[in-house]
């Protein structure tokens, strides 16, 4: 009965909190991928009786079940919000809806799925003659279950065999000891595991130059926009201009982050950093702005308080958009730059071969990052030509377009070319045979990239076109 009792006054107060965070976790889910905001499993109760257990949906949603009941680390079927919502425990708050009904207990052995309980040897038995519980002595002891499985591992096999008789033997201990006091012992365990747990040291490892950059961007969003105020008003003068200052500062940080976290800005490893990665840097910048105006002006912090009718600067917040979105998109470029040059002086190959790509489109792309991360051997690519007037002295991926093809015997003397690659799908008649002759009387290696090779990421096979001039044939 006294178990009971705390169980419907701490399922109550759980169910509060619930559904106070509810509108903010249900819209993440929603923004994140299609499906339902709650999931709904069946899992083994007191007695063997098969119960509905709620939690918030953390997998996307398939037209048919799929994959393992146990869910390892880098489970693809794990959405960006669900791992967020795994690692904070938030996914388990619904269960308190379990608790309220009875099928589950604040303190007990965790649900099984039906299709792991009958796996239990029939000593186990005895666990299901108590409610499964939302806190266990072996949930507290493996707080992340995930990081325990090997990589390239069946992951159903390494449950059955190493964790479930780690599980079977604490639960067996704990139904066969169990008391109010040890109830509660283990109630406040699990809630300092759950606070405590949230970052381990496997995910802190593994994440580290992506919690840096997050720890950089808002850094850099309070300097920007306290450069911006500065500017603006000539320093922090005594009025209320300063007050509102200090009010939207947080919120430069609020509106920000988290959609730059929203757009994958977080996700990119510095070395392979490309355009498309700093469009959504800008991208999360911009929105990240226009929520910042949102709501400094709705929560009323850019009211100057002297006067209800003069409204915080709005220059502060164009400035504050381009001086951060020069401080992020620079400070990325800047550490790819430096990393490339590291990267380049331990080299164990030594001097890569200097390269020329033709072609400006996405198969140029494909051919440039080929090059510079799969091919051997390593290439130093100088930059692009393409016959296109207008895209002259443009860049693709920070390369400029050096010139047309009328430009290569220069170009091989300014940069010393060793190869030239071939980008494009189509060739007018005529103006490769002229490239081919250049490049033969000048000693240089033209090779057209196959398509196929983006898809294959394989070594390509060279075919000869003619002495000299091995070439990758077009399909």
């Amino acid at each position: 009965m006294l178990n009971r009792i705390v169980d419907l006054v701490v399922s109550l107060v759980g169910l509060l909190l619930l559904l106070v965070m509810l509108p903010v976790i249900a819209l993440l889910i929603k923004l994140d991928s299609p499906g339902p905001v709650f999931y709904v499993s069946r899992r083994v109760g007191r007695g063997g009786r098969i119960f509905r257990m709620y939690k918030f949906r953390t997998m996307y949603e398939t037209p048919k079940p799929g994959g393992a009941s146990v869910s390892p680390q880098g489970d693809p079927r794990v959405t960006e919000v669900g791992r967020w919502l795994r690692r904070l425990k938030l996914n388990e708050f619904p269960q308190f809806i379990n608790v309220l009904k009875g099928d589950m207990t604040l303190v007990g052995p965790r649900p099984e799925a039906p299709d792991l309980a009958i796996h239990y040897p029939p000593e186990a038995q005895k666990i299901f003659s108590v409610k499964p519980g939302l806190v266990g002595p072996s949930q507290i002891l493996g707080r992340n279950e995930e990081e325990l499985y090997p990589r390239g591992e069946d992951p159903v096999k390494f449950y059955l065999e190493h964790i479930l008789p780690h599980k079977l033997q604490m639960d067996l201990q704990y139904v066969e000891n169990k008391t109010f006091l040890k109830d509660m012992a283990y109630l406040v365990k699990g809630a300092w595991v759950t606070l405590a747990g949230a970052v381990s040291r496997q995910h802190l490892t593994d994440n580290l130059t992506q919690i840096l950059m997050l720890g950089a961007d808002t850094l850099a969003c309070l300097v920007s926009f306290t450069m911006a105020h500065y500017i603006r008003f000539g320093g922090f003068p005594a009025d209320p201009s300063t007050q509102a200052f200090w009010r939207i500062l947080p919120l430069t940080v609020l509106a920000r982050i988290p959609l730059l976290y929203y757009f994958g800005c977080y996700q990119t490893l510095i070395r392979y950093l490309g355009l498309n990665d700093l469009k959504k840097v800008f991208k999360g910048i911009l929105w990240g702005t226009l929520l910042l105006v949102v709501l400094s002006f709705v929560s009323g912090s850019s009211i100057i308080l002297e006067s209800k009718s003069q409204s915080y600067s709005r220059s502060v917040f164009f400035m504050d958009y381009f001086i951060l979105t020069v401080m992020l998109g620079g400070y990325r470029a800047f550490l790819k730059t430096a990393y490339q040059r590291y990267a380049k002086g331990r080299d164990p190959q030594g001097v890569k071969r200097v390269a020329l790509i033709w072609g400006t489109g996405d198969l140029g792309l494909w051919c440039l990052r080929y090059l510079e991360q799969c091919s051997n051997p390593r290439y130093e690519v100088v930059g692009f030509i393409d016959d296109d007037p207008s895209l002259q002295y443009k860049r693709l991926d920070g390369l400029r377009v050096l010139g047309d093809h009328h430009h290569l015997e220069v170009l091989v003397q300014l940069y010393h070319i060793q190869d030239i690659f071939v980008a494009l799908s189509q060739i007018p008649p005529g103006r490769l045979e002229r490239v081919q002759e250049l490049c033969h009387r000048l000693n240089l290696t033209l090779s057209r990239f196959q398509p196929h090779v983006v898809q294959e990421m394989a070594a390509p096979v060279m075919v000869a076109d003619q002495p000299g001039t091995p070439v990758y044939p077009v399909h």
